[in-house]
């Protein structure tokens, strides 16, 4: 939901868009990563390693949101951040319905 609606949103608010490229590579490796650890029939001698640099990954990437995109966020005056969340918490609600459903 972020890549759907939160960054695509802050992108036409705000003039510096580098942390959202460098924000949607991050999401991108992390996918990929943990697309490779899902695959693993049997852990090899990287899934550790693969699972370690994911956790990384993540942490850098929550510490950017938190300390750069989120506060330019609240400082972009073009962006309605109360109907955004709104909207996300729908979407994510029914992301969630969805996965239910196919369990």
């Amino acid at each position: 939901i972020e890549e759907e609606i939160f960054y695509p949103a802050l992108r036409t608010a705000i003039k510096d868009t580098d942390l959202l490229e460098e924000a949607e590579v991050e999401h991108q490796t992390a996918k990929d990563l943990i697309a490779q650890i899902q695959q693993m029939a049997d852990p090899d001698e990287k899934f550790e390693a693969k699972v370690k640099v994911l956790g990384e990954y993540i942490d850098h990437h929550v510490k950017e949101e938190r300390g750069e995109i989120f506060p330019k966020a609240r400082s972009a005056r073009k962006l309605d951040l109360v109907a955004m969340r709104e909207e996300l918490e729908a979407r994510k609600e029914e992301l969630m319905a969805e996965m239910g459903a196919m369990a």
